[in-house]
């Protein structure tokens, strides 16, 4: 899945759905009036998603609207999901939510985007979260990261269902920083249409 960095350097052509743009103006509109910036330079929610949708070749609506176009393939819905997870954390991290702030600390040192990973592992570790506070001292914190990763895998896979693609996206995070745990649950949940897991093989297949 596309992170918030891929999409400001543009390294990812799909138009990302508009809660992730809203949730991304708005940190900015808030980081802007804290530190004494004018957040009227950066323009409305209104304006962006005019703008938005203009991108979408869809015909402007008169108020703001959060909810997301339902896409109609089984990756198309995997993406939309943990994209709207990520939009979830951004949000709640820009409110000041010390767990949020350190799961995108955590995603993002997993894609390699350490300076985002250390503003947002000083915001988590300033609040007290205690695993921000470890990943601020710890020698290999990638290495910690991943491990932190499949915890929330699991947790996710815990909670049902519905929680399996956001699992997957943190196996995957896992699984590519060489977590063995991660890459095995990713093998036995590889899915086939409508999230059904595959038989685990049998010894000898």
């Amino acid at each position: 899945m596309s992170t918030l960095n891929d999409i400001l350097n543009g390294k990812r052509e799909r138009l990302p759905d508009w809660e992730l743009v809203a949730s991304f103006v708005a940190v900015c509109r808030r980081h802007a009036e804290s530190t004494g910036l004018p957040p009227g330079s950066l323009g409305t929610l209104e304006q962006w998603q005019v703008r938005w949708r203009a991108a979408r070749n869809e015909p402007a609506r008169p108020r703001v609207s959060g909810s997301y176009d339902p896409y109609t393939t089984a990756p198309d819905e995997a993406e939309r999901r943990t994209t709207r997870t990520v939009a979830r954390l951004v949000r709640l991290a820009g409110d000041g939510d010390p767990d949020a702030a350190c799961r995108l600390a955590i995603i993002d040192l997993l894609t390699g985007k350490v300076a985002e990973a250390r503003y947002w592992v000083h915001a988590a570790a300033r609040r007290g979260h205690p695993d921000a506070r470890a990943l601020a001292a710890h020698p290999r914190p990638v290495e910690l990261a991943a491990g932190l990763s499949f915890a929330y895998g699991e947790a996710c896979e815990q909670a049902g269902p519905a929680k399996r693609d956001i699992a997957r996206f943190y196996y995957r995070l896992a699984a590519g920083q060489g977590h063995p745990a991660a890459a095995e649950r990713l093998r036995v949940l590889r899915a086939v249409p409508f999230g059904k897991p595959l038989p685990t093989r049998a010894v000898g297949d």
